[in-house]
């Protein structure tokens, strides 16, 4: 199952019309959990870091979706680390700029589709 899920991923990449280059860093799939790290060149030569870490029925522990411009700034970055409490949507948030705010759990489909429509 998180073997599937990890190949729809990479699937989904691959078809994307923003999507210029894809570039796997490390994939490991246990029996309980798994994790998945890649990243991938946007047509406008930013990169966005993809990184998901899934239990067997796909339910994300950690996620981050770091999308930087072609001179490695961060222009947005969507994530789940426990460190903003003070933010409503605790611990789902997103970083744009110096900014932090609530986010609502998003998937990674979501993440391209707004990408897509910025670049």
């Amino acid at each position: 199952m998180i073997d599937d899920y990890f190949e729809f991923l990479k699937k989904i990449t691959n078809k994307n019309p923003s999507v210029k280059h894809f570039r796997l860093v490390r994939e490991f799939v246990g029996v309980n959990r798994g994790f998945i790290r890649f990243v991938i060149e946007l047509r406008d030569d930013s990169e966005l870091h993809v990184f998901e870490y899934v239990d067997s029925s796909l339910h994300r522990i950690d996620y981050s979706y770091h999308w930087q411009n072609k001179e490695k700034i961060l222009i947005t970055r969507w994530d789940n680390a426990p460190h903003h409490s003070e933010i409503e949507t605790f611990p789902h948030h997103v970083h744009e700029g110096d900014y932090i705010k609530p986010s609502d759990e998003p998937t990674f489909v979501e993440i391209l589709k707004k990408i897509g429509e910025r670049i």
